[in-house]
């Protein structure tokens, strides 16, 4: 995953995975929830982040299951109880295969440019006959497409800053787990607004500054955060796709 465009060692950072899980939490263990993660499952948690879905895993799943945390990074939850952390390469080093009723990923996807296919192919590969694998993914194109020039023009700064990520590609999100082998896919959407001086807002204000050295010069990006901090601002936000199959 070389190029992943975030500094885990940057100070705002588990702030920043803080406000990832505080807003956007409720829908993920929503879909696991009617996905029916239950006691004795074993689950795979790829991109782990600060550890709050493999926390939640773990509550669900019991003494009888099993939880595994894998990410770049694993210091936000190296040695939280019933957790097996793990710090790995998705796209380069080994994972079990044939082991998990369910891998799940998030905001991982867009960040391997052209290799999407490939690493849904490796995940599907660690589960065993009958798992399911949930991916949740953003598209940032309806940001773009705001009527505010100084809301549009930071997120062209983040495009331009990041240039291994994907931004749109979420909308082939369902197509690449068919294409992996995957059945009975399905694909749920979620809509949101960032309204300005929120946890939201926050979470885009700090996502900015955690690249701005990296945006062209012609984008305002104060002006852009100054929209982010007001609370008269209403814009939009991610388009999640969340999709998920089976392995036969």
């Amino acid at each position: 995953m070389d190029g992943y465009g975030f500094d885990p060692s940057w100070s705002d950072e588990r702030r920043r995975l803080a406000l990832i899980e505080q807003c956007y939490d409720p829908m993920t263990i929503s879909r696991l929830t009617d996905l029916g993660v239950a006691e004795g499952w074993k689950c795979l948690d790829i991109g782990a982040g600060r550890g709050s879905i493999a926390r939640w895993l773990r509550d669900q799943v019991g003494a009888d299951g099993r939880v595994v945390a894998m990410d770049l990074d694993t210091r936000f939850f190296e040695g939280e109880p019933g957790i097996e952390a793990r710090q790995r390469d998705l796209l380069a080093d080994e994972i079990e295969q044939d082991a998990f009723d369910l891998v799940h990923c998030r905001l991982l996807l867009h960040h391997l440019r052209g290799r999407q296919l490939e690493a849904v192919e490796r995940m599907a590969s660690a589960l065993r006959p009958g798992g399911i694998l949930v991916a949740s993914e953003c598209y940032l194109g309806a940001m773009r497409a705001s009527p505010s020039r100084a809301f549009a023009d930071l997120w062209r700064g983040l495009y331009a800053a990041m240039p291994n990520a994907d931004y749109e590609w979420a909308v082939a999100l369902p197509a690449t787990l068919q294409a992996a082998g995957l059945t009975a896919v399905q694909v749920h959407g979620d809509v949101d607004m960032v309204r300005g001086a929120t946890p939201v807002a926050e979470f885009w204000r700090l996502t900015a500054e955690a690249v701005r050295e990296r945006m062209p010069d012609d984008v305002d990006v104060d002006a852009g955060l100054d929209l982010l901090g007001d609370p008269a601002t209403l814009e939009p936000s991610f388009v999640w796709y969340t999709a998920w199959g089976r392995r036969e």
